[in-house]
């Protein structure tokens, strides 16, 4: 049975900027009215110990408090250097947050060119906010000629991570056809997993899709956001379990 696609006013992609802690250091400071300065500077220096003998997560977790100034005085040269330090071992975060420096300018100047590359880098080492963001830059054909089937695997990369942002964007691309045949069904099953990622505009678009399907319809897209979820839970699980057995 085919369900035709519903006309869709939504904002189509949002490219993240925040600068993402790693999960494999603790880059928590004490908080100042809990202790001493020397406290937190302590664990500062300790972080900058680990990251001159090469630790590569050190290296990003320094580059992190240099970004944010969290502990230290905000300095975006030293945090490039850190982070260029970890992302040339492979640290998937730090090629990450060099990458959106480069895209957005700061502390450096401006380079698609060069944010695609980083974006890539760290896509390719399974990071799904990198995935996300060349899914945006090949979306926007920014720094790459524009590949609205590429932007839609790689957001599909990002979204089987449970990434919600990533999700939204293949219900966008689902609906409108970009790159693809519209299929307001596939549409409906990934904004329900932005939904229940969190995603706060998803609700207003379903909303919008039930209004306009009949009591038939209506099962059929429950049916396929339904199946839809329980991939996604399958594939974090096995990469939740392939990390486990680094």
């Amino acid at each position: 049975m085919k369900i035709s696609p519903t006309p869709l006013a939504v904002l189509s992609c949002i490219l993240l900027v925040a600068c993402a802690k790693s999960n494999g250091g603790d880059t928590t400071l004490p908080d100042a009215s809990s202790g001493s300065g020397s406290k937190k500077a302590e664990s500062r220096v300790s972080i900058e110990t680990k990251a001159n003998k090469g630790d590569r997560e050190a290296q990003f977790d320094l580059g992190a408090l240099y970004h944010d100034g969290d502990g230290v005085v905000k300095d975006l040269a030293l945090a490039r250097k850190w982070f260029e330090k970890a992302a040339a071992q492979n640290e998937p975060h730090a090629q990450f947050n060099l990458g959106v420096m480069y895209y957005v300018g700061e502390g450096v100047t401006q380079n698609f060119a060069k944010a695609l590359t980083l974006f890539k880098q760290a896509s390719d080492l399974g990071n799904e906010r990198a995935q996300f963001n060349l899914g945006v830059m090949y979306y926007r054909g920014e720094g790459v000629m524009q590949d609205l089937l590429k932007a839609h695997g790689l957001f599909t990369k990002a979204a089987m991570q449970n990434f919600g942002e990533a999700q939204f964007n293949l219900g966008v691309m689902e609906a409108k056809g970009e790159g693809i045949e519209p299929n307001i069904g596939k549409a409906y099953a990934w904004f329900s997993a932005a939904r229940a990622s969190g995603n706060p505009r998803s609700e207003e678009v379903i909303d919008n899709i039930e209004k306009e399907l009949d009591k038939d319809q209506l099962k059929i897209v429950k049916q396929l956001s339904d199946d839809l979820k329980k991939e996604i839970q399958a594939s974090v699980a096995s990469k939740a379990d392939s990390k486990a057995k680094l």
